[in-house]
C-alpha cells in the first residue's frame, strides 16, 4: 500500500448520497469533502490527503482531501458528519484491535468484518489478511457476520451538579429510545428525568436533566429501561447504577488496599484504592505520588482528568497498561481501571501518597517486600493485600501476600486474604478457629480481634502447642489501641511452617493500674 493513511467509506444502504460538505474528523483535526461526489449505493471510496490521491487511485475511486486528519498510531476518533453537522458514523479504533504484534507494528489496515453490526466496536475489527496490508476500494479481505446479540449494559454514571447526570453505557445506542426520559427513573422519590439526550458523536452516553436535586451524602439507584442498542437489542439484567454528588474527601476516606509492586515478567505495576467511607468521592480530584529519600514529595500526578465518580465501598486499580491488567485478571470489571503514569515502585520497599486537590494527605503507604509471607520461593507476580481495611496502613501485620488461586492478586474486588473482623465480637476473640496457611485464599490466617473500653493498654501475644512449648512470640509488650487485629500465618519464630495440630493462643494485658486480664484460645492449624 501507499505509505500514506486513508479512510474507507462504503454506502452500506439502497440510497445514493452525495458527499458535498460532508466532513470527515479525527482527534487532530477535520476535512471537508469541497467536491460534488455521488457515492452510490453498495459502493466504496477512499478518503486520503490529496498527495496520496494519485496512489490510492490505482486501488479504486479516490477522493483527494486538503488537510486531511491526521490518523494516530495507539488509538484515535474517526467521526464522519453530513452537511448539516449529523453523524452519520463514528469509530473509536485502537492498535491493539489489530490483533496480531507484527502488523502492530505498521502497514496494515484495520478492517470491519460485519457491515450490518457497523457499531460493534473491537470484536467487529481486526487486521487486513491481505498481502499488500489492506483492501482500499474493494470488499474487506476479513468480510463475515459478526452479529450484535447482546444487549447494551449502563456502566456507570457521571453527576455534574445536583440537577444534571450523564449516563455510560457499553456500547452505542438507538439515538431515539435513548433519548425518551420515560425509559430512565432515580431512586429516593426523583422519579423520570425532565429530559433525556443521546449524545453525540457514539451515542453510548445520555444526559439526563432531572426534576428534583439530588441531595449530597446519598446514594441513589438509577434505572433503565426500553433502551436499545442500534442492532435493536434492548437492554436487560444490567440496567441500574449508582448516582449522586461527590464530596471532597478527608483523611483515610480512601486508602490504599493492594499493590503490585513486583510484576511478572512482561507484566505491570498495579495500585488499588478503596473507598472505605460513607462519602461518594471524584476520583479525577484525586493525586498520587512517591517520595524522595528525604522524605519530600516527588511531583505529584492527577489519577485521571475524566470525572470517575468512586461510591463507598468500592475499587480502583491504576496501572500503567490495561488491557495486560484485564486480560491476566478476568474478574476485573474495565470500568473499574484507570491507565496512567503512576510513581515508580521499586521492587524492594517503597513509598506511596494518595493526594487531596488542595494537598492534603488522603492516605499513604510505605510498603516493604518482607510484609510478604516467608515461605514464598518467588515474590515476582504477587501482590500485598490488605486484610482489614479498619486497621491503618502502615501496620505490617495488616498486610498479606496475594492467594495464588485467585492468580495471586485480587485487583477491583475483594482482597483474598481480607479479615471478616465482625463487630459483634467479645473483648478477645479469633477468626477462624480452624485456618489452613496454604495461600489458597481460604482461611489462611488465624485472626486475634481485641476490642476493649480505653485505650493504652499494653501487653503480648504468644502461641503455644499442645505440650505447652511456646512456639510464636506474635506480640511482645506492646501498647495496643483501644481496637484491632493481630494475625497469626502458622509459622513459629525461624518463620517455619508449624505442624498441623491445636494450638493455645494466649493473651496478657496490662491497663494502667496494673490489672492484668489473661485469656487462653485454640485454634487448629490444619492442612
Amino acid at each position: 500500500l501507499p505509505s500514506a493513511s486513508f479512510i474507507e467509506l462504503t454506502n452500506h444502504s439502497t440510497s445514493d448520497w452525495n458527499l458535498y460538505h460532508w466532513k470527515i474528523s479525527s482527534r487532530s483535526g477535520s476535512s471537508t469533502i469541497r467536491t460534488d461526489f455521488i457515492l452510490k449505493a453498495d459502493s466504496i471510496v477512499i478518503l486520503c490527503s490529496t498527495a496520496a490521491a494519485d496512489e490510492y487511485r490505482a486501488f479504486g475511486t479516490a477522493l483527494g482531501l486538503t488537510a486531511f486528519p491526521s490518523l494516530a498510531a495507539e488509538a484515535g476518533d474517526i467521526i464522519l458528519s453530513s452537511q448539516d453537522s449529523q453523524v452519520i458514523h463514528a469509530v473509536h479504533y485502537e492498535k491493539d484491535w489489530l490483533g496480531n504484534e507484527l502488523k502492530m507494528t505498521g502497514g496494515w489496515s484495520l478492517e470491519m468484518m460485519d457491515p450490518d453490526n457497523c457499531c460493534g466496536g473491537k470484536m467487529n475489527w481486526t487486521a487486513s489478511l491481505s498481502g499488500k496490508g489492506g483492501t482500499p476500494g474493494q470488499i474487506n479481505s476479513v468480510y463475515g457476520l459478526q452479529p450484535d446479540k447482546e444487549p447494551p449494559s449502563v456502566v456507570r454514571s457521571v453527576t455534574t451538579d445536583s440537577l444534571n447526570l450523564v449516563l455510560r453505557f457499553d456500547e452505542p445506542l438507538d439515538s431515539l429510545t435513548a433519548s425518551n426520559a420515560d425509559n430512565y427513573n432515580v431512586s429516593d422519590n426523583i422519579g423520570s428525568p425532565e429530559n433525556a439526550l443521546a449524545l453525540p458523536p457514539f451515542f453510548d452516553q445520555v444526559s439526563l436533566r432531572l426534576k428534583k436535586p439530588l441531595i449530597a451524602g446519598n446514594v441513589y439507584t438509577v434505572s433503565v429501561s426500553a433502551v436499545t442498542d442500534v442492532t435493536g437489542n434492548e437492554i436487560s439484567s444490567l440496567n441500574n447504577c449508582k448516582a449522586g454528588v461527590a464530596e471532597t474527601p478527608d483523611a483515610a476516606n480512601i486508602i490504599f488496599n493492594e499493590v503490585l509492586f513486583n510484576p511478572p515478567s512482561f507484566g505491570y505495576d498495579y495500585i488499588e484504592i478503596f473507598n472505605r467511607s460513607a462519602k461518594i468521592v471524584d476520583v479525577s480530584k484525586l493525586l498520587l505520588a512517591g517520595r524522595e529519600q528525604s522524605g519530600s514529595l516527588k511531583d505529584p500526578i492527577h489519577i485521571t482528568i475524566e470525572t470517575s465518580e468512586l461510591f463507598p465501598g468500592e475499587y480502583r486499580v491504576l496501572t500503567e497498561n490495561a488491557p495486560w491488567l484485564l486480560a491476566t485478571y478476568p474478574q476485573c470489571k474495565s470500568e473499574q481501571v484507570i491507565q496512567m503514569d503512576i510513581p515508580s515502585m521499586p521492587d524492594d520497599l517503597g513509598q506511596l501518597v494518595l493526594l487531596s486537590p488542595r494537598g492534603g494527605i488522603v492516605d499513604e503507604l510505605d510498603y516493604d517486600h518482607h510484609w510478604h509471607s516467608p515461605l514464598l520461593a518467588d515474590e515476582s507476580g504477587i501482590a500485598l493485600e490488605r486484610i482489614d481495611a479498619n486497621l491503618p496502613t502502615s501496620i505490617a501485620t495488616n498486610w498479606a501476600s496475594a492467594a495464588s488461586a485467585v492468580s495471586s492478586g485480587t485487583p477491583g474486588y475483594k482482597n483474598s486474604e481480607a479479615s471478616v473482623n465482625a463487630q459483634t465480637r467479645s473483648a478477645i476473640s479469633i477468626e477462624p478457629k480452624i485456618f489452613s496457611p496454604d495461600y489458597d485464599g481460604h482461611d489462611d490466617f488465624c485472626f486475634i480481634h481485641y476490642e476493649f473500653s480505653q485505650p493504652g493498654l499494653s501487653g503480648s501475644v504468644l502461641i503455644y502447642n499442645v505440650y505447652g512449648t511456646m512456639v510464636r512470640k506474635l506480640v511482645n509488650n506492646i501498647i495496643w489501641s483501644a481496637s484491632g487485629t493481630f494475625r497469626w500465618d502458622g509459622l513459629d519464630d525461624k518463620n517455619q511452617l508449624l505442624p498441623m495440630g491445636q494450638y493455645i493462643i494466649y493473651t496478657e494485658v496490662f491497663s494502667l493500674d496494673g490489672r492484668v486480664r489473661q485469656q487462653k484460645l485454640v485454634c487448629v492449624l490444619a492442612r
